[in-house]
């Protein structure tokens, strides 16, 4: 059935695009005077709010897969790993940060569900990890196994969790930890590449001091680069700060603004940077032997600590996405965001109801602050289209903003890209906010798409996948896709009732989180 009704959306998009601003132009003067300060990612969050606590119950909502489900709502800080794989013979894996036991979680760890080529599993009650873990990063391993990596929050640095053939059998684990006095290694993000998956590829983050960590290499929170060829044995090159993203560029990076692309051959590359940083993109040709630096956003001063006043000025919000197509080339998406700064060394300032996802490929000139422009609810009006991959899209009923919680992200973010090798398709999901659904205070979050047939120069119509009955109370949000694309493209999200987060921003109380599963049929031979 759901697939039925993507073919249908497909085939009838039409009208939604904006042709005017008229309705959000009428909320410009309020909400473009909204600001907040930028919060830095931490790896634990006191639960200081007090309110009513459900009982965890999985409730299957038709037509949505739900795979699992989790009370622990903070997926990602910003930009979100791999956490679903489609397999060549139809199997799929998919895993999320699990955690039933509020509020302090003992039980967090890698949620884990398998779909055996006809149905999902049962949804988890227990983590699949020997010790308390977040942020699993899951990847195809070996001829028929699987990995997960994720952090310990400890001196035992990352763990990893595998077995030989996905779907059955026990778990075995090992450990990377990070340089002496820095073995805590937070926010891994992991790919795998070789015929048959077993060249492991890991960066993480050595903690910055307000995660309890140091400077490392002139870094506050070091962005490190991992290999392994044996199954985590030995590590070449372990633990290394490459050129291109050292203290020379950067001052440090912040909790999950880094992503890998999906490998293609010999081919890696990975994306970083957020808030009134560069947007730097790393890329091997050579399985990560060599690295040379690309710059998708020149930031006005990439190593701004606040220590003069930085006026309004357009840049990313650290949500960002990254694909490798046919041809060796990256494509990037980030969310877009004005920022400010006032001077003092402090936190800096963003604007919550910025508007706009932005695109860059390795064909294009670099964004700069002029492109990205200023203005906060209207981005078609200052902006070079051919960056503007998305914008929030106005409805019939003329619906106007409500309001945004606080996931210091653009109102067009949460982007994932992936590439379809047979057919030459580029596809780009996002977290987007839709007029018409809303709380009394919040608008929600749904899940659109929009796709390239042109590698990037142009782009479909918008599709809210999301857009039917079932889900006019679904905040749809941390979007990750499946790299392989064959019959449909596989997307994994979470989502609740309620939008805003507990966990780091404590908008709500504790409540029930599913982790579902769209398959989104293919745009192949549709008109």
């Amino acid at each position: 059935m759901k697939k039925a009704l993507l073919i249908m959306s497909a085939l009838l998009i039409a009208g939604s695009s904006l042709l005017a601003q008229s309705t959000l132009q009428k909320q410009s003067e309020r909400l473009s005077k909204i600001k907040v300060q930028k919060q830095d990612a931490l790896t634990e969050y006191p639960m200081n709010f007090e309110g009513e606590n459900n009982v965890f119950v999985s409730t299957i909502k038709a037509p949505d897969i739900v795979v699992g489900g989790t009370r622990y709502d903070l997926q990602s800080n910003s930009t979100m790993q791999r956490r679903i794989h489609a397999f060549e013979d139809g199997t799929i894996g998919a895993t999320w940060t699990f955690g039933l036991a509020d509020p302090n979680f003992a039980d967090r760890g890698t949620g884990y569900n398998y779909h055996n080529g006809t149905d999902w599993g049962a949804a988890p009650t227990e983590r699949i990890d020997p010790v308390r873990t977040g942020w699993p990063a899951y990847q195809p391993y070996g001829e028929n196994g699987e990995i997960v990596c994720a952090h310990t929050g400890g001196t035992d640095g990352l763990i990893f969790s595998h077995r030989e053939t996905k779907g059955e059998g026990e778990w075995s684990s090992f450990y990377l930890q990070g340089p002496v006095g820095h073995e805590d290694l937070l926010w891994p993000r992991m790919v795998t590449s070789g015929e048959f998956n077993d060249i492991i590829h890991v960066i993480a983050i050595a903690p910055s001091a307000a995660n309890g960590g140091s400077i490392y290499e002139g870094l506050d929170g070091a962005l490190l680069y991992s290999r392994s060829f044996d199954g985590g044995q030995t590590w070449d090159p372990e633990n290394v700060v490459l050129d291109g993203i050292s203290a020379n560029e950067f001052i440090g990076f912040g909790g999950d603004e880094y992503a890998w692309a999906a490998p293609v051959g010999e081919t890696l590359a990975f994306i970083a940077g957020g808030f009134l940083t560069d947007i730097a993109i790393m890329k091997s040709t050579d399985n990560g032997d060599s690295w040379d630096r690309l710059t998708a956003y020149a930031a006005p001063d990439p190593l701004f600590d606040n220590s003069y006043v930085m006026p309004d000025h357009g840049g990313t919000d650290g949500f960002n996405s990254l694909v490798i197509d046919d041809l060796g080339q990256v494509h990037a998406a980030m969310g877009r965001m004005i920022q400010a700064a006032d001077g003092t060394g402090g936190p800096t300032n963003f604007y919550p109801y910025t508007n706009g996802l932005l695109y860059w490929n390795e064909t294009l000139p670099s964004l700069d602050s002029t492109l990205v422009g200023n203005e906060i609810l209207n981005p078609s009006l200052v902006m070079d289209p051919k960056y503007l991959l998305a914008e929030v899209q106005e409805n019939e009923a003329g619906d106007t903003i409500i309001g945004t919680p606080t996931y210091q992200a653009s109102l067009t973010s949460m982007s994932q890209l992936a590439f379809d090798h047979e057919s030459k398709i580029l596809y780009a999901f996002y977290s987007g906010l839709s007029l018409g659904f809303a709380t009394e205070e919040f608008n929600y979050r749904h899940v659109w798409m929009r796709f390239s047939e042109d590698y990037g120069q142009t782009w479909s119509e918008y599709t809210d996948l999301t857009n039917d009955i079932f889900h006019i109370f679904s905040e749809c949000i941390f979007l990750s896709v499946a790299s392989n694309v064959y019959e449909d493209v596989h997307v994994l999200y979470q989502t609740d009732n309620t939008p805003g987060l507990i966990q780091r921003f404590e908008e709500h109380g504790v409540v029930d989180n599913n982790i579902v599963h769209l398959p989104v049929a293919t745009v192949v031979g549709i008109n």
